[in-house]
């Protein structure tokens, strides 16, 4: 029996994803990334996590099976450009909500509300 390496289909933006794979039962895998080893065990899946942009290889080997299996993961950050406008975007979000607290609260003061 052949074994199976299953990567995340696109690109990832947060730098975490899972790995899940199939192969001979009862066998001892191991999931190599870029050439280190990254688990080995009898567990068919993994989540990998913290990776920074970059194109990570991973690759599968089971005792029991003749070949391996690798595939190729890419991971993509949201651009600095969309981190800066939706922060300007709750900023304005958190001062509108601000000013209309701190004018609520004068009304309530003077006896309008």
């Amino acid at each position: 029996m052949g074994i199976e390496l299953h990567c995340p289909d696109g690109p990832s933006s947060t730098g975490a994803y899972r790995l899940e794979w199939s192969g001979p039962p009862d066998a001892v895998f191991t999931l190599e990334q870029d050439g280190r080893v990254l688990y080995s065990g009898s567990d068919q899946a993994t989540t990998v996590s913290g990776q920074p942009r970059g194109r990570y290889s991973y690759r599968l080997t089971a005792t029991g099976a003749p070949t391996s299996a690798s595939c190729t993961v890419e991971v993509q950050p949201p651009s600095m450009a969309l981190a800066l406008s939706l922060f300007a975007v709750g900023l304005v979000v958190f001062v509108a909500t601000l000013l209309l607290v701190v004018r609520g609260h004068r009304a309530h003061r003077r006896g309008e509300l």
